[in-house]
């Protein structure tokens, strides 16, 4: 199954795991990623800790949890390969309206190359092309 396949067919929630430079874990609830490539996703973050911990660390880790009876879902190990501040592509890309007075400016659309993918429960590798 392919990334973009898995991810337009789920509801769930998501959480994106960093860590600063000396460890200091965080986690944050996120949307399901922008699948934009063959082993590439992206997110629209704000400027705040996530997104400060990726400055110092740019490895991170996703978890995804299907809306579903039981626990499924999958955990991908996930780096940040860049990011851009591009109003135009964020607008498009956003799936909900944002209610802050219209001003967008510390949003980011930020990249990252997908690694090891793993099962929600039990850890078995999964391949998600």
């Amino acid at each position: 199954m392919k990334l973009r396949d898995y991810f337009s067919g789920k509801a769930g929630v998501g959480v994106i795991s960093t860590s600063n430079e000396k460890g200091e874990v965080n986690s944050a609830v996120y949307a399901k990623p922008h699948v934009t490539g063959k082993n590439t996703v992206a997110f629209i973050m704000r400027d705040k800790l996530t997104r400060a911990n990726l400055q110092e660390n740019t490895k991170a880790s996703y978890l995804f949890i299907e809306h579903d009876h039981g626990f499924k879902g999958v955990r991908l190990s996930i780096t940040m390969t860049g990011e851009t501040r591009d109003k135009e592509l964020i607008d498009s890309l956003s799936r909900r309206v944002t209610v802050d007075g219209g001003e967008n400016n510390d949003r980011f659309l930020v990249s990252f190359s997908v690694g090891k993918t793993l099962t929600l429960i039990g850890g078995d590798e999964i391949e998600l092309q």
